[in-house]
């Protein structure tokens, strides 16, 4: 399984050090965490924090953006060095039009899904997508428990994506654990996010033991 490293449960005053743990694990890209305190109750990475990542890799840097207004600012972290960004349907935004526009510039996205999201809201933006996003926890803190219901919507998205022949890469973001991400994986997920589980032991071989399963 491919592992995104969500940086938000990082050591940043030992960021370069915490980056290269995770890539000697076999990490395939880094999850960042952008939050606006209004999207999402919680204030976290501005492009600053994107730039600082990018110079300690060259893996894909996914800005995740929680934010209010994703259509104004992420032009700012693919300028900041983050190459994927991840659009959440629940911003209160034209998401058709900002999807358009960043298809247009040849930049890769992903559609992101919140728990209580169905995964129909998604459909119409996946022939184009990069990949789907779906979560598994309540986005904006590290931390929580995963959300079963997920699992079934992880299978329905596998259903849909190999029915349709896409090559969509489907995503699971929230309360990843080695258990919970095995259970992802039979379910259809290509990649997991860890934030909590990664970084409160030994860094790299917790992405070793995710990116074998």
């Amino acid at each position: 399984m491919k592992v995104s490293p969500s940086l938000i449960s990082a050591k940043l005053e030992d960021l370069e050090t915490e980056i290269a743990k995770c890539i000697e694990g076999g990490a395939t890209s880094f999850h960042l965490d952008i939050m606006d305190g209004h999207f999402v109750p919680n204030l976290t990475m501005g492009p600053d924090m994107v730039k600082a990542v990018r110079r300690c890799t060259d893996l894909d840097l996914e800005a995740h953006l929680m934010l209010q207004n994703p259509d104004k600012y992420y032009m700012k972290f693919i300028e900041a060095g983050a190459n994927i960004p991840l659009i959440h349907v629940e911003s209160p935004i034209n998401t058709g039009l900002l999807i358009k526009k960043i298809s247009n510039q040849g930049q890769r996205f992903g559609i992101v899904i919140n728990p209580e999201t169905s995964l129909e809201k998604a459909l119409p933006f996946l022939d184009d997508a990069y990949m789907l996003l779906i979560m598994s926890v309540h986005p904006g803190f590290s931390g929580q428990k995963f959300i079963q219901d997920a699992v079934n919507k992880i299978r329905e998205a596998r259903r849909y994506v190999e029915g349709h022949g896409l090559k969509t890469l489907i995503e699971v973001d929230g309360g990843i654990t080695l258990d919970t991400a095995g259970i992802c994986r039979d379910a259809g997920a290509d990649i997991a996010v860890s934030a909590s589980y990664i970084f409160s032991g030994e860094v790299t071989e917790k992405v070793r033991l995710l990116t074998r399963l």
